[in-house]
């Protein structure tokens, strides 16, 4: 999964091929693998694969995404817990999902405040929501004009500097880019991120990874989730998926650790060995 993180691009206009049968059954089986892929916090996540008209279980659904998504093929969708631990979860799972479907040459994109929830209100129970879905098919030749526009609002493919991203025991101190660890958290500094604002901080203490969330002030306020939390998630996934591509074995676990006035504490990451 190392080459679906490097390239991995958010895909807003879609071509018009359709998606085959053998190509469906394939989308469906990457769901069904998320469904029991373990979560950090044990949260389990429901998803819901959508091709056009748009059907799934019965239940037909109409989902509007604000002109934001051209001429999209197919939708998956997913409901979770709406606790900060239960969105870092969905990030994490599906993350994972969005890079399987990359590895098979499908083209995706988190959306997170740009469809419409309503759409879903008859598949969430209480305290629960969707907090973001994504479209899946094959990414146009030509991007949209209003893709164009979105990319450069966002800075789409800018990223903060290494060194204001990750730091060695304590944030005073810089991670250099020649630490043994720098390529996982390499994996880290290029995942996407909620209007590309990147809140993760990582600290590195000896054998751990300490994740740390850095709010962008007043953001997302208008949505019934915390969207960044999602962002953690995502974090948190494409540092596992290095340890595990080089066989590290690990143990996600929260400790002791004291607030820092500019930073929340999330959860740390122990190797067990190297």
């Amino acid at each position: 999964m190392i080459e679906a993180i490097r390239k991995r691009k958010s895909i807003r206009s879609y071509g018009k091929k359709k998606l085959s049968e053998s190509t469906q059954q394939h989308i469906i089986k990457v769901i069904d693998e998320v469904k029991v892929l373990k979560s950090p916090f044990g949260h389990t996540i429901t998803l819901f694969f959508y091709d056009s008209p748009y059907v799934d279980e019965g239940q037909k659904i109409k989902i509007g995404t604000y002109g934001f998504i051209k001429s999209p093929k197919a939708f998956i969708a997913g409901k979770i817990e709406n606790s900060f631990e239960g969105l870092m979860d969905y990030g994490f799972l599906f993350e994972h999902l969005i890079l399987r479907l990359t590895e098979f040459g499908l083209g995706t994109v988190w959306l997170g405040g740009t469809f419409n929830r309503h759409d879903f209100k008859g598949l969430i129970e209480k305290g629960e929501i969707v907090p973001a879905i994504t479209p899946v098919g094959y990414a146009s030749k030509k991007a949209s004009f209003r893709e164009g526009i979105i990319r450069k609002r966002i800075s789409a493919d800018a990223r903060i500097k290494f060194s204001e991203l990750f730091f060695d025991h304590d944030f005073l101190h810089p991670l250099s880019e020649d630490h043994p660890y720098a390529s996982y958290l390499n994996f880290v500094r290029i995942g996407p991120s909620a209007s590309n604002k990147q809140p993760w901080r990582i600290i590195v203490e000896n054998q751990m990874f300490h994740l740390y969330l850095k709010r962008t002030p007043k953001y997302g306020l208008n949505l019934r989730y915390d969207i960044q939390a999602i962002d953690m998630g995502i974090a948190l996934r494409h540092l596992t998926i290095g340890l595990e591509e080089d066989q590290v074995p690990y143990t996600i676990k929260k400790l002791e650790h004291r607030e820092i006035i500019e930073y929340v504490y999330i959860t740390s990451i122990l190797l067990n060995s190297m």
